[in-house]
């Protein structure tokens, strides 16, 4: 074997050691870079995807924001977050008198925080504690007055529950319900 082609043997040799040695020190590392660059964009790109429905449906949300108000408006009205005992009493007044009836008793009970019965699942725990307050009223004049204050009474804005009813009549009709009002007593916010 000659020098010259020794040296060429160890030239090669080192030429493909050089090649080797800068595949793994210098391509490798970056297409491992590459590899895990792509990777985290496909995660972005999956998290921004996640992230503009969630917009798009915000959006929708917002855009029925004031049907939203006035469905939360309507249903504090019906449970409202305060005793608001005068207002009630006003409603149970409107209802006898556009009925034709004369009120004759109306008691309230001390509130007491409502248990749902077994099986009945109640989720307040986010908007505060449902509170009933017990009420019973009586009320006389002839049968039909009596049935529309009735109605009236059940379609007036703040919700009574019936509970019970009793009529007397004909005679001297009277009319003496039980029920509940109900009041959400918001949580307490934390001071900022």
């Amino acid at each position: 074997m000659s020098r010259y082609r020794f040296s060429l043997i160890v030239v090669g040799l080192l030429a493909f050691l050089v090649l080797i040695g800068g595949w793994f020190i210098g391509v490798q590392p970056q297409l491992d870079r590459i590899s895990t660059a792509n990777t985290q964009t496909d995660s972005v790109r999956q998290l921004n995807q996640i992230q503009q429905a969630k917009n798009t449906a915000l959006a929708e949300d917002d855009a029925h924001l004031d049907e939203y108000k006035a469905q939360l408006a309507s249903t504090q009205a019906e449970i409202p977050a305060a005793r608001s005992q005068q207002a009630l009493i006003d409603q149970i007044n409107a209802a006898a008198g556009s009925a034709g009836v004369t009120m004759t008793a109306l008691r309230f009970e001390p509130a007491q925080a409502y248990v749902a019965p077994v099986g009945v699942s109640l989720d307040t725990a986010s908007s505060g504690t449902l509170v009933a307050i017990a009420v019973s009223l009586s009320a006389q004049g002839d049968r039909a007055a009596l049935e529309s204050f009735t109605a009236n009474l059940q379609a007036s804005t703040r919700l009574i529950t019936v509970i019970d009813s009793q009529y007397t009549g004909p005679e001297d009709a009277q009319l003496t319900l039980n029920g509940a009002t109900w009041v959400l007593v918001p949580l307490e916010q934390p001071a900022q």
